[in-house]
């Protein structure tokens, strides 16, 4: 309760205060009482001994000595005093105390008796030669100047003056204790309740700097609310208001900045004037290879990249962003990475901060466009120059060759046809394109559609020694979908099925169900797909091998329709093939 230090420095403080002043004020009203318990004293006895002067003055001369001596002893026992009668040659005539004749002449060595002979009345205290005690001595000698009367000498021992001493002091003692106790209470009180807010302004500053900017001083009765350590109480409380609020607002900020440069899918990598790594997110661990609990490690160690460590030179050596591309392998592939590094200013050190933009789908889809363009242009390009060929040779005289003329006609069709069919698709695929997502869907018995797919297609099977095969299961099975949209992905999996499976070979297409998804599968054991060219098989006009393709016909657009088609439906494609054995197109949809 009292481990603060200002509360022992302002108590003891206090404490000590009171102690002297209790302590000064005890000693002064003892000094005070004791010389006031002598003088009055002192004036007791003179005044009992100049009554009894009076009485006895007469009986000096006419009574005996034993006379004298029986009335002073009466007078002693009333009065408890020791009473001497002398006479003014020093001759002690009567004693209440001691034999008279035995007693030195008191004149001698007693200041007292000389004083009363000199002025009237004389006092001294000093110790009894005849008691062995100390003695207060009170000497009176009435008509001193006429030289009449004795002294009359009363005395009495300090002995008790000291007990009414002792006992004064001791309530005296009693009482200043009491006093001091009370006071030292009530200051312990009055210094608690100023050192105790400030004890609690110290915690709560204290936890301030510490970063608890919740705290703040709360007394359930304030006692200063209108003074200085009210108005200090206040003003630290609204200091941490504001830093609460200010490190609210900056922390509400750097997390919005850190949840914002985490979730973008450009890497960002700060490393410190040593290469350390000191901040990066997700898409930048995932480029570079590292993991979280690489933070802190120099950036070369984490990334082993080619050029990155020159990115890094260059760009603390200039005031603009150095840039460059690298070449780094991910898990699926090689990546191609943007790099952009800027360097900044943290003290008085410089760091780099450096944003990764991984392009490889850029370059991926620049080669597709260009393979596309490429592709597009030889595709027209083959039935416009076939066109050209025969008509040029019509033009030139084969139009009236009647061996030739129909011929070279039919070439003109077929090529026209061609033309047709490749710009059909084209804008069938376009116009998936510009739809995904969008169609609508309606329940259709798969088994229905498969069934008049397979039939469509009997006659091609047919005509190449070729066994087309339904396996579908029993009943009918309602799935969610466009009809045409799913005839036309059954027509295109059967055609390119039976277009690159040898004849005599076998297509088979299986309709089933797995849960709440519907299962359409078209294989064969035709030529199959080499692993290398899976991935890039639903792209537009690309073939596996170019010279079949054109032998067995076909725009190269087939399964490009159907993939756009499959994802445009919510469902999925997939391809299992091995070279030489055959292919399986596996697609799933949504069952009704």
């Amino acid at each position: 309760m009292f481990r603060f230090r200002f509360f022992w420095k302002l108590f003891l403080s206090y404490a000590l205060l009171i102690l002297l002043t209790v302590g000064a004020v005890g000693v002064l009203v003892l000094g005070k009482y004791n010389n006031d318990l002598q003088t009055r004293t002192e004036a007791s006895l003179r005044a009992q001994a100049v009554t009894l002067a009076e009485v006895t003055q007469d009986d000096f001369a006419r009574l005996d000595p034993d006379e004298l001596q029986r009335r002073i002893e009466t007078i002693g026992a009333d009065t408890g005093r020791r009473i001497t009668l002398i006479r003014r040659d020093g001759t002690v005539v009567a004693d209440t105390d001691a034999v008279a004749e035995s007693m030195e002449n008191h004149l001698v060595d007693r200041s007292d008796t000389t004083a009363a002979l000199e002025s009237g009345h004389g006092t001294d205290l000093r110790t009894s030669r005849t008691t062995g005690r100390e003695t207060l001595y009170v000497s009176v000698c009435p008509d001193h100047a006429d030289g009449r009367n004795g002294i009359v000498r009363i005395a009495v021992e300090t002995a008790s003056l000291r007990e009414q001493e002792r006992s004064v002091a001791r309530l005296l003692l009693f009482g200043v204790g009491l006093a001091t106790l009370l006071a030292l209470l009530l200051g312990a009180f009055m210094v608690r309740r100023i050192s105790r807010p400030l004890e609690q302004m110290r915690e709560v500053a204290g936890r301030l700097g510490g970063g608890d900017y919740s705290a703040r001083v709360a007394l359930e009765r304030p006692p200063h609310r209108g003074d200085e350590l009210g108005e200090l109480a206040s003003a630290l409380n609204r200091l941490g208001f504001d830093m609460s609020q200010r490190v609210a607002d900056l922390t509400a900020g750097q997390e919005r900045l850190r949840a914002m440069v985490a979730g973008m899918i450009e890497g960002v990598v700060a490393v410190d004037e040593d290469d350390r790594v000191t901040f990066s997110n997700y898409a930048a661990r995932r480029l570079l290879k590292f993991e979280r609990e690489d933070m802190g490690k120099p950036l070369w160690e984490n990334a082993k990249v080619a050029g990155l460590d020159a990115l890094l030179v260059e760009a603390r050596r200039s005031d603009s962003a150095a840039t460059c591309e690298l070449e780094m392998s991910t898990t699926d592939e090689d990546a191609i990475v943007r790099a952009q590094a800027h360097r900044f200013n943290d003290g008085d050190s410089v760091g780099v901060v450096i944003v990764l933009n991984d392009i490889s789908e850029i370059r991926r889809l620049e080669r597709i466009r260009r393979d596309f363009v490429a592709n597009v242009s030889h595709e027209l390009k083959t039935p416009l120059t076939s066109i050209r060929g025969y008509v040029e040779a019509l033009l030139d005289g084969a139009l009236e060759d009647d061996d030739n003329n129909v011929r070279f006609l039919e070439k003109v069709e077929n090529n026209v046809l061609r033309l047709n069919h490749l710009v059909t698709d084209l804008l069938s695929l376009a116009r998936i394109e510009s739809q995904a997502g969008l169609l609508p869907r309606h329940p259709f018995d798969l088994h229905a559609l498969v069934g008049e797919a397979v039939r469509r297609h009997e006659s091609t099977a047919q005509g190449r020694d070729q066994r087309l095969v339904l396996d579908a299961c029993d009943g009918a099975l309602q799935v969610l979908g466009d009809r045409e949209a799913l005839t036309q992905i059954i027509d295109n999996l059967v055609d390119n099925a039976l277009k690159y499976t040898p004849d005599e070979g076998e297509v088979t297409v299986r309709v089933g169900r797995d849960g709440d998804r519907a299962i359409l599968e078209v294989a064969d054991n035709g030529i199959g797909i080499p692993a290398e060219d899976q991935a890039r098989i639903f792209e537009r006009f690309y073939r596996v091998d170019k010279a079949r393709s054109r032998a067995v016909g076909g725009t190269g657009l087939g399964l490009s329709i159907v993939k756009h088609l499959v994802q445009s439906l919510n469902g999925t494609l997939e391809l299992q093939s091995e070279p030489g054995v055959g292919s399986t197109f596996r697609v799933t949809l949504d069952a009704a």
